[in-house]
Parts: structure tokens; sequence; C-alpha cells
């Protein structure tokens, strides 16, 4: 009976790191950067997940674009949940593209209710004593592995196996000093072009990240003795809170100041806005 029990969970997790193998593998290659540019690459990359200006920043960076710009194309681009943002430049690629949803940035840029580009932004003191409003950039995960296979085969289930995301570098590009930090999380109500898609402030959780080498991973898939959950890992996530300052602007309070190290607020899966606590020298 204990041999087929063992045999039963190395089935499941075999059958289960094909099936995620398969799926990485079969994610869109992005187009030769000799190539024109076309409907196809800009919806591939907001599938992706990449955030509006880097797929802005795509286009501008393109050698030539082959724009279906029609009715129909129109359509089948907002239909994949392409911004208006890029819808625009993508009609008028010359032109100076409004800012990602279509919020411009006006009066005091570390004023948390002046108007900002979509996105969420921490609020903490600088290096030069001041605070400072940030934009954290998002990063998607650059992909998925595994631990702990062999353990769990050998304790027959009792340990679990992971799978985990993992992000590039081992830290990331905003660094902060403040162990409390305040965040903004701009999305406005009339607008669908946060990320390509609908959103709300809700669909966020605040984890930590584990540093291994030059990377940074989190948990997203755990496999029991005869199960298999999905989700970050309980222990990784960070209490927050939010309140509504504005329409369209929310503040995101920590329920605990953070200790030194690396997070982010997590969006579907493998989205990351990112951000590192670091000691003050």
């Amino acid at each position: 009976m204990r041999r087929f029990v063992r045999f039963m969970l190395v089935a499941l997790s075999a059958a289960f790191l094909a099936i995620l193998s398969n799926a990485q593998q079969s994610a869109p290659a992005s187009a030769p950067t000799s190539a024109a540019i076309t409907n196809a690459d800009v919806i591939a990359l907001v599938s992706a997940g990449l955030s509006d200006d880097l797929v802005i920043a795509k286009i501008h960076a393109a050698n030539a674009t082959n724009f279906d710009t029609s009715v129909d194309g129109l359509k089948s681009l907002k239909a994949a949940s392409v911004s208006n943002a890029v819808i625009h430049l993508m009609i008028d690629p010359s032109a100076v593209p409004p800012a990602p949803g279509g919020v411009a940035a006006t009066g005091d840029p570390d004023d948390p209710n002046s108007p900002h580009p979509l996105g969420i932004y921490i609020r903490a003191k600088g290096p030069d004593g001041a605070v400072h409003l940030t934009r954290l950039e998002g990063v998607t995960s650059k992909g998925m592995k595994t631990s702990g296979i062999l353990a769990h085969e050998f304790s027959y289930g009792i340990a679990k196996a992971h799978t985990q995301a993992v992000i590039d570098g081992s830290k990331a590009p905003v660094e902060v000093t403040d162990t409390n930090p305040v965040f903004y999380a701009y999305i406005p109500e009339n607008d669908s072009s946060f990320r390509g898609g609908t959103i709300s402030v809700r669909d966020f959780l605040l984890v930590k990240l584990d540093v291994k080498g030059n990377t940074r991973v989190i948990n997203t898939t755990s496999i029991g003795f005869a199960s298999v959950s999905t989700g970050s890992d309980d222990k990784a996530r960070q209490g927050f809170s939010s309140e509504p300052v504005k329409p369209g602007i929310y503040k995101l309070t920590l329920a605990n100041p953070l200790p030194a190290g690396e997070y982010a607020f997590q969006q579907s899966g493998r989205m990351f806005y990112d951000f590192g606590i670091q000691p003050a020298q």
C-alpha cells in the first residue's frame, strides 16, 4: 500500500511539472527587433502583463510599425484589453502619448492628492531627507522553478513541494529605509486601462520575497499529500488596509512595520510591483 501511495504521489508530481513546463514553453515569443511591430505584437505584450509605459517604449523603439487602426482593428485591440493610451499611440506613433490611462500628472509630484499616472506609489523619506512619492514599476516574473520534490517523494507527501515565481535581481529598483512607508494606488474609477484591464485595489496582495542568489522568489503552488494548492504562501503575506482618498486614489496603510527585506504588491499571480526595505546606514 505504501508503495502504491508513493507511486501515485510521484506520478501526480511528474504530471503537474509536465503541465507547468508545457505552459511555459508555449508562451508567445517576441517578434524580431528588425520586423515591423503589429497589433498582434502589442496584444502579446499586454497579455504578458507589461505596463503601458513599457509597451509604449517598445513601440517608440521599433524600427517600423504596421498597425491596423481600422474600426475592426480598434475593436480587436479593445477586446484584448489594450489601453486607450497605447491605442492612441498606435493611431499616431509620432504623437506624444498621454500618461498611462489618460491621466495627466500635474501639480506637486510628491503630493498624493495630485493626479498621477496609473500605478502604485510608495511615499517615504529619500536620501535627501525629504518625503517623496515614487512609482513602483511593475515586473513580470521571468519563469517558475520547483523545490522540495525529492523530500516530497521520499516522505510520502508529508514534506511539501513547491513551485516558485522567479523575479530577476536580488534587489528592487526602489529601496527605502522607512520601515513603515505609506502607499497610494491610482486607479481611476471611470477607466479600465490599469495594466490593460479592469482592476480593483482588492486585487493586490502585499508579499515578502525570498532572495535566492541574484533572484527573488515566492511560492505560488504547494503540493502536499494527495493535494495541490495555488496562491501565495500565507506566511509571505503582509497585512495592509486601503481607504479611498478621492475618486480613483486609494491610500494603502501597513498593518505593521516591515522588517528589512524585499517586498512586492502582487497582482494576477505573476505581476509584481516590487520595493525593498533597507536598514539605514
